[in-house]
């Protein structure tokens, strides 16, 4: 059997980048099992609770570089480690679950979060691409077979 490895690939033709991002299977958080399963390496991240009709809701994608996936990951769903109330509130007693990919490109996790956010968030986007590239496509790929993109 084929297993995928978590990570990001970029193909380019004439000025427009063709991505590929692979996600490890979506995982309840628990932060004893993040400090023995994810990598301390820098990747991509999205963290999802779970509401009382055990819908997933996405609360953040976003980008671990410094102190990598394991310490953000860890760091994201301690209520203990932001002061913000609101998030605080959203935190607390929540059933959580995280997926991530890896990558050691910076550039590269710009761009998949810049195009993660602008499907998302259309009218919320908050980060910016890297500016390398005309136009910009990508392919999710999952071992679990979740995904949000169409």
């Amino acid at each position: 059997m084929y297993e995928m490895k978590p990570g990001i690939s970029v193909e380019i033709k004439n000025e427009e980048a063709y991505y590929t991002l692979i996600w490890s299977p979506l995982t309840k958080a628990d932060k004893y099992e993040i400090t023995l399963k994810v990598p301390s390496v820098s990747g991509i991240f999205e963290l999802y609770r779970m509401d009382e009709n055990k819908k997933l809701n996405l609360l953040s994608v976003t980008h671990a570089w410094y102190g990598g996936l394991r310490s953000q990951i860890r760091a994201s769903i301690d209520p203990e480690a932001t002061h913000d109330p609101v998030k605080i509130a959203e935190l607390e007693d929540a059933e959580l679950y995280y997926r991530y990919s890896m990558s050691d490109s910076f550039p590269m996790m710009l761009d998949v979060v810049w195009f993660l956010h602008t499907t998302y968030f259309p009218n919320d986007v908050r980060v910016e691409h890297s500016g390398r590239f005309e136009r910009m496509y990508l392919n999710e790929k999952a071992p679990d077979k979740i995904y949000w993109l169409d």
